[in-house]
């Protein structure tokens, strides 16, 4: 089990946050599906969520249901960041996240993000003062966490050093994405460079993330690089029962089976109904839209539902398509096309995450 400050994790597979993604609808719905330790909120401008911009207000949106929460916060030290995470305590973060790795340009042109790990001192004072406050607000109970990237690139691999530094500040755990911010989102992440960042910061969680798509995958980055936890990003949008299957692999050794095709239609349709209830009809329509490229990515040839969702003129028409879609799927005994590949051994995902891509 991993353990975040004073804060008491089930399991040590986390949903990350995720721009445009992680609303609580699906933070709900990753939740249900079983597995998750800890989900994060999207990410929150420190500037917005004190003026409680509409929006911000949305994407900090909580419920009982979704315990333990982790709210993520970016800016830079011009930014009121401390008193952003005394108001995200006082909205139902149990957990404050300072964010030190988005790579796009609306964050880090802001001087927030990954052009946080190009002035490590400066990056190390902030978080200082954010945990200090923190601290006084929430009488100790809330700790504050960073996720960062390796460094800016190759040349400047920052993340070792930075990670010794926040510890010494009082940061309670350490998400690492095994790429550097020049990187983006391409290439693979270098599971062994998390290794380095464990090593230099024995006295915390250090959380692994990057290239996480298969429940496998979750054992072979903790094999390969020691870390304590796994957050998982891009490999929840297509399969959000992967933290249920990743869990039971960590806990037990074994995976479990892929749902079949028409469960997974189940969980789109839940994840349509939990849309309508927290956001409402219209924008649980445009959300559905752009996810169900996602979920395809996870259910082989299934061109037609995609097609009926995208021209769908309402979210009733999109329920209908997908109980239209459920009662043909489960005429269907086989496993889904994913399951059918056969499931890879944790050694086997080490040796074709070094020598090829794995998706």
């Amino acid at each position: 089990m991993l353990r975040i400050g004073p804060v008491q994790l089930a399991s040590n597979v986390i949903l990350a946050p995720i721009a445009g993604h992680t609303d609580l609808a699906f933070r709900l719905l990753c939740r249900e599906q079983g597995g998750v330790g800890i989900a994060y909120t999207d990410l929150l401008n420190a500037r917005a969520v004190l003026k409680e911009t509409t929006r911000t207000l949305d994407l900090a949106k909580t419920s009982d249901a979704d315990r333990p929460c982790g709210m993520q916060l970016y800016g830079n030290s011009e930014d009121p960041l401390p008193e952003a995470a005394c108001w995200a305590v006082d909205h139902g973060a149990q957990v404050v996240d300072i964010n030190m790795g988005c790579p796009v340009d609306k964050v880090a042109k802001k001087n927030g993000g990954s052009l946080l790990l190009r002035d490590c001192g400066n990056t190390t004072l902030l978080a200082s003062r954010i945990v200090r406050a923190v601290e006084r607000h929430s009488g100790g109970r809330v700790p504050v966490t960073a996720k960062m990237r390796l460094g800016w690139d190759p040349e400047h691999m920052v993340a070792p050093i930075l990670a010794r530094q926040l510890a010494d500040v009082g940061i309670a755990a350490v998400t690492v994405h095994g790429r550097y911010t020049v990187q983006f989102f391409s290439g693979k992440a270098d599971w062994h460079a998390i290794r380095q960042v464990v090593e230099a910061v024995p006295q915390i969680p250090v959380i692994g993330n990057g290239d996480v798509t298969e429940p496998e995958h979750a054992h072979a980055l903790i094999e390969t690089s020691g870390c304590a936890g796994v957050m998982i990003a891009r490999g929840a949008m297509r399969t959000p029962w992967i933290f249920r299957r990743a869990h039971a692999l960590l806990a037990t050794g074994t995976v479990g089976p892929e749902p079949l095709l028409a469960e997974k239609v189940d969980v789109i349709l839940r994840h349509l109904a939990l849309s309508i209830l927290h956001e409402g009809e219209h924008r649980a329509a445009i959300r559905m839209r752009q996810h169900i490229a996602w979920y395809g990515k996870s259910m082989g040839h299934i061109k037609p539902l995609k097609e009926a969702i995208r021209t769908a003129a309402n979210a009733a028409a999109m329920r209908d398509a997908l109980l239209a879609a459920r009662e043909e799927y489960a005429a269907i005994a086989a496993p889904s096309a994913p399951h059918q590949r056969g499931a890879l051994t944790a050694h086997e995902h080490v040796q074709q995450h070094e020598h090829g891509p794995h998706g």
